[in-house]
């Protein structure tokens, strides 16, 4: 399971998390008892994988750059299978929206999202060799510090 997409990038999701976790906080006009509850999640998810996220905290401090780069590209691909959930959601929320410009929106975003994942995508498949050879080595040299 070490191997898996998310396990590998639990660190930066439950890091992301526990930000907007902290913003919710300082978000007026939301009940604290919500607030409380929403708290209790994330702490309950922090707890059952922290080995996960004590590795991966570890990994990232002995080098950065590499997880980093390897984050964006695990979330970019997630993002590109994820579309098979979002696209019958939105679909839905299309169809049931009472407001005939937030569905249209709704519909423009999904498609311009897609097309843009699918240019990724593509353009990672045929030339994933010179891509990587950027961001590992080329954009590597030009941050300092990047180990």
């Amino acid at each position: 399971m070490e191997k898996a997409l998310l396990v590998k990038s639990i660190f930066f999701f439950i890091a992301l998390w526990g930000l907007t976790t902290v913003f919710l906080w300082f978000r007026p006009r939301i009940e604290f008892f919500w607030k409380i509850v929403a708290t209790l999640i994330f702490g309950f998810y922090v707890w059952f994988f922290w080995k996960e996220i004590a590795g991966g905290y570890a990994a990232f401090t002995a080098a950065w750059y590499p997880m980093t780069v390897d984050f964006l590209k695990e979330l970019v691909a997630l993002a590109f299978v994820n579309l098979f959930f979002f696209w019958p959601l939105a679909l839905v929320i299309v169809f049931y929206k009472a407001d005939e410009m937030g569905a249209e929106r709704l519909l423009k975003l999904m498609c311009l999202i897609t097309l843009v994942l699918w240019v990724v995508f593509v353009a990672y498949v045929y030339y994933d060799k010179g891509i990587d050879k950027f961001l590992y080595q080329n954009l590597r040299e030009m941050i300092p510090d990047a180990r």
